[in-house]
C-alpha cells in the first residue's frame, strides 16, 4: 500500500483544481439561472396571473427558484472547500519537497514510508570512535530527529486538512433537486458559515468606513467578489459603500435564506435563534412586495439594499439603481411605518421618481425608501405621546442614514450624483438628527413635509448649502401641534430660515397626491430644480 508520505510527495492536485473551478462554475450558473429565472419567468407572470392556479404554478416554481439558490450557495461552498483544501494540501506538498531536499543535502536518507535514515556513512557506530566522532554523531541524530519531526508534523497537517474537507463535504451534501423529497432537502442543507468555520476560512475583512468600503471591493477579482456574496450574503448585504446591485442580490438571498429559517428549511450561512412568527410575517410580506415588480422596466426595478425582520420590521429599497442615476433622492418615512406599510411606500417613491423625471425628462432618477430605524408606532395624531416627542428614535437612527447616504456617494458610478434626502413626519426628525451632526450626510439637498421638527433651531445647522433646505406643510395637517414642542424650531417659523415650498393637498398624508403641486415640488427639488414657493393665504391682490 502507497503510504500517506510517498502519496503526499508525488500527488498530482490539477483534478482537484479542476472539481473546484467546476464547482464554481455550477454556482454562477444557478445564480444566473435564478436571476433569469425571475426577471424573465416568475416576475412578469406575478404581475399577469391571477386565480388559485395560478397561485398553485407559481408556487411550484418559487419553489424551483429555491432549490436553484441552495445549489448556488452549497456549490459556492463545495468550491471553496476544495479551494481550501487545495491549499493546504499544496502547502504542505510543497514543505515536504522542501523538507526532504534540506534532509537529502545533509546526505540523510528517506525512505517510502517517509522514514529519516542516517547517512551511509554514520549508520554503524565504530567501537574506537573519538570523542569528537561521538559529539558528531549525537549532533546528527538530533539532525535527523528534528528531520523526522517536521515530515511527520506536515503529514499530519495534510492528514488533518484531508479530514476536514471530507466532514466538510458531508455536511454539504443536500439530495436538493429531488422535489418528492423536499423535508430530505431542506434537513441536508448545513449552515455555511459553521463550514467555514471548521476549516479555519476567513470571512470578508470588511473595512468600516463607506468609502474604504467601495476600494475595498474593486480590489477584489470577480471570483472573490462572487463567492462573498454567495457565502456570506448577511455581511455583503448589509455594508454601505458596496455596489447597489451587489446588495440586492445579497439581500435577497438572505432573504430567501431567513424565509426557509422560518419554515424549518435552513440553507444558508445564518446566525441566531429561531425565527419568531411575527419575524416570519415580516419576511413574506417584504418578499410578497418584491415579488409583485420583478421583471419591471429597468428604470423601475427594484434594488433591496438592507432588510430587518426584527419587531415591525427595517427595510431599505431604491427604486432604480443610486450607482448610476444622476439624480437620487432617500425617502425617510414617519410615525406608524412597518414592514406592512412596504407597498405604499413603494407607491410613494415611485410618485416621487415620476415627478422628478417630469421635471427633467433627460435625466436618471433613483429613489430610495429607507426605513432603517425604529419608527414610532403611534398615529401622528396622538402627537403628545413621549414616543413621538421624544428624539430617542430618531437619533438612534441618525448614524445608519449618514453611513447609509456616504455609502452612496462611495458606490455611485460616474460623475456626482445630484443627492436629495427628504424626511415625512417623524422621519424629518430622524433626517435633522443625521445631517446637523458629525459632518451631516453630504446632501445636496434636503427636503421634508409634515414636519414636527428637525432637532436644530435653524436651517443653516444641516449642512447643506444655503436655500437648499425646503419644507412644505399642508395648511391642516395637524403636525403643528408637535411643532416647536421637544424635537426643535418649527420649520413654518419665519426665522427657521428654509424656504417653504407650496402645497395644495390636505392632510398629514395627502403629500404625494397625483397631480399636486405638494408632489411636483417634491419632484422639481430632487431633480435638482427650485419649487414654487408657499404664498399665504392672503398674499396676492385683493
Amino acid at each position: 500500500m502507497t503510504s500517506d508520505f510517498t502519496r503526499l510527495f508525488k500527488q498530482d492536485f490539477s483534478d482537484l483544481k479542476a472539481a473546484g473551478a467546476s464547482w464554481e462554475k455550477m454556482s454562477k450558473d444557478m445564480h444566473d439561472a435564478f436571476d433569469s429565472h425571475r426577471m424573465k419567468v416568475t416576475g412578469p407572470l406575478h404581475a399577469s396571473w391571477e386565480g388559485k392556479d395560478a397561485e398553485n404554478a407559481l408556487r411550484f416554481m418559487e419553489d424551483i427558484e429555491t432549490r436553484i439558490q441552495i445549489t448556488q450557495t452549497e456549490s459556492m461552498a463545495i468550491a471553496k472547500v476544495l479551494e481550501t483544501t487545495l491549499q493546504h494540501m499544496e502547502q504542505a506538498q510543497n514543505d515536504l519537497r522542501a523538507e526532504v531536499n534540506a534532509a537529502e543535502a545533509q546526505h540523510f536518507r528517506i525512505e517510502d514510508d517517509g522514514t529519516v535514515r542516517l547517512p551511509k556513512a554514520w549508520e554503524t557506530p565504530q567501537r574506537d570512535e573519538s570523542d569528537e566522532t561521538r559529539r558528531k554523531r549525537q549532533d546528527m541524530d538530533a539532525q535527523l530527529q528534528d528531520h523526522q519531526e517536521r515530515i511527520n508534523r506536515i503529514l499530519d497537517d495534510a492528514l488533518a486538512a484531508s479530514g476536514e474537507a471530507r466532514k466538510a463535504l458531508a455536511e454539504l451534501n443536500g439530495e436538493i433537486l429531488d422535489i418528492k423529497n423536499k423535508q430530505m432537502a431542506a434537513e441536508s442543507a448545513r449552515d455555511v458559515d459553521k463550514v467555514m468555520d471548521q476549516l479555519g476560512v476567513k470571512g470578508p475583512q470588511i473595512p468600516d468606513n463607506p468609502k474604504d468600503v467601495a476600494e475595498w471591493w474593486k480590489g477584489l477579482d470577480p471570483d472573490q467578489q462572487r463567492e462573498y456574496t454567495t457565502l456570506y450574503p448577511d455581511r455583503i448585504g448589509t455594508t454601505d459603500g458596496l455596489p447597489s446591485d451587489v446588495r440586492d442580490e445579497a439581500n435577497r438571498l438572505r432573504l430567501e435564506q431567513e424565509l426557509n429559517v422560518s419554515q424549518k428549511r435552513l440553507i444558508g450561512p445564518l446566525s441566531g435563534g429561531p425565527i419568531s412568527g411575527e419575524d416570519r410575517h415580516n419576511l413574506e410580506a417584504l418578499k410578497a412586495e418584491l415579488d409583485k415588480r420583478d421583471g419591471a422596466p429597468e428604470s423601475k426595478r427594484l434594488y433591496l439594499l438592507n432588510h430587518d425582520a426584527g419587531g415591525d420590521g427595517k427595510v431599505v429599497i431604491a427604486m432604480g439603481n443610486p450607482d448610476t442615476a444622476d439624480n437620487v433622492a432617500v425617502q425617510v418615512p414617519g410615525t406608524a411605518t412597518t414592514m406592512d406599510s412596504t407597498g405604499s411606500q413603494l407607491n410613494r417613491i415611485e410618485k416621487l421618481q415620476r415627478s422628478a423625471e417630469s421635471a427633467d425628462p433627460t435625466a436618471d432618477t433613483a429613489v430610495v425608501y429607507w426605513l432603517d430605524y425604529d419608527a414610532p408606532e403611534v398615529p401622528v395624531t396622538e402627537a403628545w405621546n413621549t414616543e413621538v416627542a421624544d428624539s430617542d428614535r430618531a437619533e438612534a437612527g441618525a448614524q445608519d442614514l449618514r453611513d447609509f447616504t456616504h455609502g452612496l456617494r462611495a458606490s455611485h458610478e460616474g460623475e456626482r450624483a445630484n443627492l436629495t434626502v427628504l424626511g415625512h413626519s417623524y422621519g424629518s426628525t430622524t433626517v435633522g438628527a443625521a445631517a446637523s451632526d458629525d459632518g451631516g450626510l453630504d446632501a445636496d439637498s434636503i427636503a421634508v413635509v409634515g414636519s414636527p421638527g428637525m432637532m436644530v433651531d435653524r436651517a443653516d445647522q444641516l449642512n447643506v448649502a444655503p436655500g437648499h433646505v425646503y419644507f412644505g406643510q399642508a395648511k391642516n395637517d395637524n403636525i403643528n401641534l408637535a411643532q416647536g414642542l421637544t424635537l426643535g424650531a418649527d420649520p413654518t417659523d419665519a426665522d427657521w430660515g428654509g424656504f417653504q415650498f407650496e402645497t395644495d393637498t390636505s392632510g398629514h398624508r395627502g403629500y404625494w397626491d397625483d397631480g399636486s403641486e405638494s408632489l411636483a415640488n417634491q419632484g422639481r427639488i430632487i431633480a435638482g430644480q427650485q419649487p414654487s414657493e408657499h404664498r399665504p393665504f392672503w398674499s396676492g391682490p385683493w
